[in-house]
């Protein structure tokens, strides 16, 4: 049950990047990105919320949505990180 929520999230969160402005316009398939987007989206969304009624069946409410917090957080993180990759800032020499 906790793989079958973990890869619910994960698609969850991999249609919610791929229709993200700032990577929609970098997609080969951008056309239909666009047409679908308000379907992607509830698609997403329908995916979290699977993923966390089958850790709340499973495992309480409590536990269950922790479950899930757990779970979504370091991906959304990982998503971040990819979208915006890091750079050094230039250091200021002082006078």
């Amino acid at each position: 049950m906790i793989l079958i929520s973990m890869f619910l999230i994960l698609i969850g969160m991999f249609i919610v990047y791929e229709c993200s402005d700032k990577r929609i316009n970098k997609s080969p398939y951008q056309h239909h990105i666009k047409q679908f987007r308000l379907i992607l989206r509830y698609l997403a969304f329908f995916s979290f919320f699977t993923a966390g009624g089958l850790l709340c069946w499973e495992y309480g409410r409590s536990i269950g949505f922790i479950s899930w917090w757990i779970f979504a957080t370091p991906i959304t993180f990982f998503l971040i990180l990819w979208v915006n990759p890091l750079k050094q800032n230039k250091k200021r020499e002082s006078s």
